[in-house]
């Protein structure tokens, strides 16, 4: 291999150079990573127990829907979040009608968003009996039936509460998954696209849950809002915009690994040249 060079278009796993017509004992010129590193990465990723063929296809399919399944079903906290910026403030008319379209779609919006996800982790996943397919089909799977039921519940702040812990099931059961297949989205993502960890979900969702709560029992105690109570509710607000960023992140890393699980298996004789 020391002998070889590049012959097609190889990004590097780091930085995402052209490393075409290289050597291959060489490095990047951009970040200085060897070029064999990227061979590594681009020819074998790490799948563990999860083999190059239906399964994994399969199961990147199951990651891609459940996550569009999850950004979509967000869609379940504007209808409460119009009310309640109908009753504080008076929108001009096409504001108004702009606010009326929006709260009549958001819930079929979020009912078609949870029944995507669950259809992606209860018939799309592969039936085998490994232990994380396992406990996305049935952790994954009652966080979406959940979220499905409240997605058909009247819009409130309590069901839209109730949703976080649909939310936090969900992205803890499909991370091992994930996991395992990340590897395959160095194809076409570098070192400096960050990817979202569960951690900083469960936290989002924490958060706004813990701050959602605080805000309707003050509410409730002194029957409108107190500035104790909007600081609650700002909080909840913020926590729950960045559980919606963290998702389109994931949602976007899942992406790159579907396409990148759906493309023909790189062989080192179709890379390396003379």
């Amino acid at each position: 291999m020391p002998g070889h060079t590049i012959r097609k278009p190889l990004p590097c796993s780091k930085c995402g150079y052209d490393l075409e017509g290289l050597a291959a004992k060489a490095h990047c010129p951009e970040c200085g990573q060897d070029v064999v590193a990227t061979l590594a990465v681009r020819l074998d990723p790490a799948t563990e127990t999860l083999a190059r063929g239906n399964a994994l296809v399969r199961t990147a399919w199951a990651i891609y829907l459940a996550s569009a399944g999850s950004v979509l079903g967000c869609a379940i906290a504007l209808a409460p979040m119009v009310d309640h910026a109908r009753v504080s403030t008076t929108p001009t008319r096409w504001i108004a009608l702009l606010m009326d379209g929006t709260r009549t779609i958001a819930p079929s919006i979020a009912l078609v968003g949870a029944l995507i996800g669950l259809l992606a982790t209860i018939v799309l996943l592969p039936w085998n009996r490994t232990r994380p397919i396992v406990r996305a089909r049935l952790i994954g799977g009652a966080g979406f039936v959940g979220w499905t039921v409240l997605a058909l519940e009247p819009p409130s702040f309590t069901a839209t509460l109730a949703t976080l812990g649909a939310v936090a099931a969900v992205a803890a059961s499909m991370t091992p998954l994930l996991r395992q297949l990340l590897p395959h989205s160095r194809l076409f993502r570098t070192a400096r696209h960050a990817t979202q960890t569960t951690r900083d979900l469960l936290i989002s969702a924490a958060v706004s849950g813990g701050a959602g709560v605080l805000t309707l029992v003050l509410y409730k105690q002194r029957g409108q809002f107190t500035e104790y109570a909007v600081f609650s509710g700002a909080v909840a607000y913020s926590a729950a915009m960045l559980l919606v960023v963290g998702l389109c992140y994931r949602l976007a890393n899942a992406h790159w690994v579907l396409r990148s699980v759906r493309r023909p298996a790189l062989r080192v004789a179709e890379v390396l040249g003379d």
